[in-house]
């Protein structure tokens, strides 16, 4: 690599256009601007330029759709002489795919999606994010965003809102309390177990709002499964009945009630089963009511005491007869009458485009909250509800300001200062704009690029298609399965006991080739017994990711018990076992077509190109085949592996609301300049060294480079010190230049 110190000190944080906003957000726009210069000349702040071109549309890329623009993006907004070109490509970045990406990563951190809720099959992480993607490209509005959150039931495959409960599965009390730091910007937490020290709130008033949603929790049984079970208990009282008044003493009766209840038991068990493929899937509200804990240490109520549903502040609800009280608390909490919840979404927002919040920290409000400009606070919660809560058109409003387009400023965040807003905080780029802007230089197609798991564990429609059927059955009808499901699975246990003893027979016997047609018996079992046992559950099809059987393990272990036993033989995959649940899977069947189609198109290139161009028609195919692992963060496992380029740089691990950080270190350096990432930067078939290798000379190359990285162009100053560092280094000019760049402070952070 070249050892450019020079360009180095050159490329430090230096940083600053016109406005014309679009007619529907002048006003608006205008508005801030004035309630922001007030301020100005209270806190007798000098506000910063406006910025140049250059520095505008690096920002606004990386603000609006997460990274950094191509060299053509950079080329066309800079040729451009429309006096109105701000305006209409923040218009532009809004109604893009990268927006719904950038956007998805914020909620994301927020709402602490993880791909893997609580141990959950990946397909409910999956439907989750598809739902919360959803929401955002087609510009849901936010109060009703948070309204399907909060009062979201069903099954999730019909429903993805209900990743909202399933995320903290088991948790309910913790979970009221991260919905109310979330919607609410308050932090109700330490009242769980005691009277809040530093501020107005009471266990009481926890306990008072968990109880509206507390009862919102996790269900196996549709409706028809608990009406099979009320009409088995209604049997059961009549039987009883009849067997005590039959009975001749009192042993009698109690042998005859002891019969019936282990019958009960048996049938309560039987439908249970038909629905063991719907655990960990589906919410409901049920009746169960919210007690105060057995330690409850105040006066104005009593230990184990039941809590009737109540708000802390706000409009006071009075639950209707047969009322949901969470749909209640959720026209409650999102209701433009709630002092909180646009005051902090407002601010949430107004945080994201500037850097620094009119408050901070943005979610804790407390009695004693005082915004920095609290007139211009008042103006942006009016400004949201008269925008109906159109997240969209705030944005557009705020990037349109004056304020936004000024030069950045630098601020410490811990100093205990406030922000006036002489321009927008300098920041360094999020893990996530890191990334997805390195992935933006390796292929072209990085804002539409999905992954392979997208498609893979996408909802396919046979878990709901399965509890649909299971919910239109009658209870005669669902007594009678369950008795036919009862006795298959009293079969399947002989049979996997069968299964023990001939192993193990067959392993004291020493017979290899008598283990390897024990072990296809095995995988043919497997198989068979699977399809029944989702035939009698009313399954159609299997889609093999989370479907799964009482006895699904005992095969598998006694294949992999022969096979450890007989290492010498040739015993077939593993992976056999399950083959035929996914054969037939759309995805598998789009995949082979894809390569069909793939083959066929190498073959007519083979024909019709010189040798040389088939030689680089070949690595370009070689290098896009390579590039699964390199989609844009928001396509990656939520949050991405440990030791992943985005956990490296900061990514929060979901674990706590907006857990992520952006500080620099050691393994970060490290990454940055040996990491295997910039080789895929580096290979002559990324979008960057396309571009470079199109220059004609090494001024020209320079030029690209910075376009490409930094979205400028190099002073004379940098480009004279360049010009001898590249010709000494030759052929690995670019490659040293563009790395030189990736490691300076201009290409981390957003001026």
């Amino acid at each position: 690599m070249m050892k450019l110190n020079r360009l180095l000190a050159l490329l430090t944080i230096a940083i600053p256009v016109t406005l014309d906003a679009v007619p529907d957000t002048a006003a608006a726009s205008a508005r801030v601007d004035a309630l922001i210069e007030a301020g100005y000349d209270r806190n007798k702040v000098q506000p910063n330029p406006r910025t140049d071109d250059t520095t505008f549309v690096r920002r606004v890329h990386l603000d609006i759709i997460g990274r950094i623009p191509t060299a053509s993006e950079t080329r066309d907004f800079l040729a451009s002489k429309d006096p109105k070109k701000r305006a209409r490509l923040i218009d532009h970045l809004l109604d893009s795919p990268g927006y719904t990406s950038h956007q998805f990563n914020f909620w994301a951190d927020i709402l602490r999606i993880t791909s893997r809720m609580n141990g959950q099959g990946i397909e409910n992480g999956v439907a989750y994010i598809n739902w919360v993607k959803q929401a955002i490209s087609t510009n849901k509005s936010y109060d009703r965003f948070v309204h399907e959150l909060v009062a979201a039931k069903g099954i999730i495959d019909e429903n993805g809102a209900v990743g909202f409960y399933l995320r903290d599965r088991g948790m309910e009390l913790d979970h009221l309390a991260t919905t109310v730091q979330t919607f609410l910007g308050t932090q109700l937490v330490c009242a769980q177990c005691h009277d809040h020290p530093f501020d107005e709130w009471t266990q009481l008033d926890y306990y008072k709002l968990a109880a509206f949603s507390t009862p919102v929790t996790v269900v196996r049984n549709p409706g028809s499964v608990d009406e099979a079970m009320a009409m088995v208990n209604r049997r059961a009282v009549e039987e009883g009945r009849r067997a005590r008044k039959n009975a001749k003493d009192k042993q009698a009766q109690r042998n005859a009630e002891k019969i019936a209840q282990k019958k009960v038991a048996d049938l309560k068990r039987g439908l249970n089963e038909l629905s063991y493929n719907f655990r960990n899937s589906v919410i409901s509200e049920t009746r169960r009511s919210l007690k105060l804990p057995d330690d409850y240490q105040y006066e104005d109520a009593k230990p184990k005491q039941v809590v009737l549903p109540g708000t802390p502040f706000g409009d006071k609800i009075e639950l209707q007869k047969g009322e949901s009280p969470v749909e209640a608390y959720a026209n409650w909490m999102t209701s433009p009458a709630n002092p909180r919840f646009t005051k902090t979404i407002a601010n949430r927002m107004w945080k994201r485009v500037l850097g620094v919040g009119l408050f901070e920290p943005v979610d804790r409000i407390t009695e004693s909250t005082k915004a920095s400009n609290p007139e211009l606070l008042a103006y942006l919660e009016e400004l949201m509800v008269d925008l109906g809560y159109d997240l969209k058109e705030y944005y557009r409003v705020l990037y349109n300001t004056r304020t936004y387009q000024r030069e950045a400023q630098s601020f410490d965040m811990f100093a205990g200062e406030e922000f006036h807003y002489p321009g927008p905080r300098l920041r360094r780029m999020s893990a996530e704009q890191v990334w997805d802007s390195l992935v933006a230089m390796i292929r072209p197609d990085a804002d539409t690029a999905k992954s392979r798991d997208s498609s893979k564990y996408a909802v396919s429609g046979v878990r709901l298609k399965a509890w649909k059927a299971l919910e239109g059955k009658s209870p005669e009808e669902l007594l009678k399965r369950q008795a036919q499901l009862r006795k298959f699975t009293t079969q399947s246990e002989k049979k996997m006991e069968d299964f023990r003893n001939r192993v193990e027979q067959t392993i004291k016997g020493k017979d290899g080739a008598k283990a390897l047609k024990l072990a296809g018996e095995l995988m043919k079992y497997n198989v068979d017994a699977t399809r029944e046992y989702a035939r009698l559950t009313f399954w159609e099809t299997i889609p093999g990711n989370y479907f799964r059987t009482p006895f699904r393990r005992v095969p598998n272990l006694l294949f992999r018990e022969l096979k450890s036993a007989f290492p010498g033989e040739e015993f077939p995959s593993e992976q056999g076992f399950n083959a035929w649940m996914t054969k037939n899977a759309d995805y598998r069947i789009a995949g082979q077509r894809e390569k069909e189609k793939e083959k066929e198109e190498q073959r007519k290139n083979r024909e019709r190109m010189t040798k040389q161009e088939y030689t680089e028609y070949m690595r370009d195919r070689g290098f896009r085949t390579n590039l699964s692992a390199y989609v844009r963060a928001s396509e990656i496992t939520s949050p991405a592996p440990d030791g992943h380029f985005l956990r490296i740089f900061g990514q929060s691990d979901r674990s706590l609301i907006e857990n992520a950080n952006d500080k620099a270190s050691v393994p970060q350096a490290l990454s940055m300049m040996n990491g295997s990432t910039f080789g895929r930067v580096s290979h002559p078939s990324s979008v960057l060294f396309k571009d470079i290798r199109a220059a004609e000379d090494s001024d020209e190359m320079i030029d690209r480079i910075y376009l490409n990285m930094l979205s400028r162009r190099p002073t004379e100053e940098e480009r004279a010190a360049l010009r001898d560092e590249v010709a000494q280094a030759g052929t690995d000019a670019a490659r040293g230049l563009a790395w030189t760049v990736l490691n300076t402070q201009q290409f981390l952070f957003i001026q």
